[in-house]
């Protein structure tokens, strides 16, 4: 009983010595590497934006002589929208396989093992997209890049949050995130170069390439990083390990006594995942459900931009070269005056003004947006200045709100034990939402026209604000321990004793 007792105290002071860390310089390093995933991620994946009108040319693979129509959902479709659907979801048609596998392998042998495997996969991946011979093989291709991005949430997010103080978690994963941000511009960016540096016709290859560039550092990074205290001591009972993580993190040391306080313990199966999950039921519906929607929308219209700016007669030209500069101007514009400064709002409001509130805002003020855009479509495509103000504030508040809170969330309600497993699933169950809307942005728009889009969006953003309201407890300023107490303790009016419970909720989560 007192060796009992004197393992919970030590555990208690390692976790609560990370807690109350403030914000170190361990902390900023392991925001970058994990962060340069995401800035890879968003590059990889938005970059196609602007490379699409090359790949429908003679100067790629000519999709723009594919003839004929398919049925689909009771709808003839031409097929090449149904190869440019294909090309523009693969990567997340990917990463819903790559959550799944990378999250629930995360939680079994823990982050540190696998921590690189998922970012070497996308470089190995864009190498080889980068040289397609035909459609087929960059379908493929980045079919498997997007396996690694899948991978890349729920492993970089549960170790952010699993290494950063309780004061400032909130801000740290979402930079993590907000390197997304610089991902979308620097895809722009390179683009519009890679137009003027090489021939059209080898361009679109260069574009692609670039993504595994600054990746191949950060996987070096990623295997030099130690395994995150809370799975050290949660999962593996290796309360060493733990102390020499928070150690590289806050400075301090606490040899000898902790070197000798370690215990065995018994890896779960997959019973005891499916056990904990059910428990966990209403978070993992409310994260996943808020996140699936958010990434409709986002993904959506993003990886469609190129389209939509043609539709409003931005993109549009009789020069190829042209309509890839307007499409690249037009990217810029949208993420570095909307995007990008939304990521950064929300690094600034998240430990204040908290996670719900700023996902609830955020789908209100798309779901306004977009019904406003659905309604007017017709008006509002004659004006492009007031289109892109309009379209552009959904993009700013959806940074600011659920883009990155359905981000966070999922690494504080859930244990340690199960945490990477349910990040990875409503992050799969988001991207599957992603590729399907993406697929289905040009067959809808024959089907429902585009205002008629932006109105289901409309209708699908209100719903993940209700949702939020719903499902979403407030988690700012917790300790991972006590904001992951299960859904049966409160969501609304969850009033933790913070001190009391953090101690008997490290008890019981360590799995004997």
């Amino acid at each position: 009983m007192q060796s009992t007792s004197i393992g919970n105290r030590m555990e208690n002071n390692i976790l609560g010595g990370l807690d109350n860390s403030g914000l170190r310089k361990g902390h900023v390093k392991t925001m970058f590497v994990a962060g340069m995933g995401f800035f890879t991620d968003a590059y990889l994946l938005f970059v196609l934006t602007v490379a699409s009108p090359i790949l429908a040319s003679t100067y790629g693979f000519n999709l723009v002589a594919i003839k004929g129509t398919t049925n689909l959902l009771g709808f003839q479709v031409l097929n090449i929208q149904i190869i440019e659907g294909l090309i523009s979801s693969a990567v997340l048609f990917g990463a819903f396989f790559g959550a799944l596998i990378f999250g629930h392998i995360s939680d079994m042998y823990g982050r540190k093992k696998i921590y690189g495997l998922e970012l070497s996969i996308m470089i190995i991946f864009t190498v080889l997209s980068a040289i397609s011979v035909n459609y087929l093989m960059l379908i493929i291709t980045r079919f498997i890049v997007g396996i690694g991005v899948g991978g890349d949430y729920p492993i970089s997010s549960t170790i952010m949050s699993e290494y950063s103080s309780s004061k400032h978690r909130g801000k740290l994963v979402s930079m993590v995130f907000a390197m997304q941000g610089f991902g979308l511009v620097s895809g722009a960016l390179v683009g519009l170069g890679s137009i003027y540096i090489l021939p059209i016709a080898d361009s679109w290859r260069l574009m692609l390439a670039f993504g595994a560039i600054p990746a191949i550092y950060v996987v070096y990074l990623r295997r030099k990083l130690m395994e995150t205290p809370r799975f050290s001591l949660q999962v593996e009972g290796n309360k060493g390990a733990a102390e020499r993580a928070v150690s590289s993190i806050t400075g301090v040391t606490n040899d000898g006594e902790v070197e000798r306080a370690s215990q065995k313990i018994s890896r779960m199966t997959n019973k005891d995942y499916m056990h904990s999950l059910r428990k966990y039921l209403l978070f993992l519906v409310g994260t996943t459900i808020s996140w699936f929607i958010f990434d409709m929308a986002f993904y959506g219209t993003t990886l469609n931009n190129g389209f939509i700016l043609q539709q409003i007669g931005y993109g549009s030209s009789a020069s190829l070269r042209t309509t890839i500069f307007n499409t690249a101007i037009g990217d810029t514009v949208l993420a570095g005056a909307f995007a990008l400064p939304g990521y950064w709002i929300s690094v600034g409001l998240i430990d204040k003004a908290g996670r719900r509130l700023l996902q609830w805002l955020g789908f209100a003020v798309m779901a306004i947006s977009y019904i406003v855009l659905g309604f007017e479509y017709s008006f509002l495509k004659t004006d492009i200045d007031l289109f892109i103000m309009v379209f552009g504030v959904s993009y700013l508040f959806g940074n600011i709100g659920p883009n990155t809170t359905t981000f966070i969330l999922p690494t504080e309600l859930f244990p340690t034990k199960i945490r990477s497993t349910a990040h990875g699933i409503a992050a799969s169950i988001a991207k599957l939402g992603a590729g399907i809307f993406t697929f289905l942005f040009l067959i809808l728009g024959t089907a429902l026209g585009n205002g008629g889009e932006f109105e289901l969006l409309g209708a699908m953003a209100a719903i993940g604000a209700v949702v939020t309201l719903l499902t979403i407890r407030e988690t700012k300023g917790l300790s991972l321990e006590v904001a992951s107490e299960e859904p049966s303790q409160g969501i609304r009016n969850f009033k933790p004793n913070e001190k009391k419970k953090a101690e008997n909720v490290r008890k019981t989560n360590r799995i004997s």
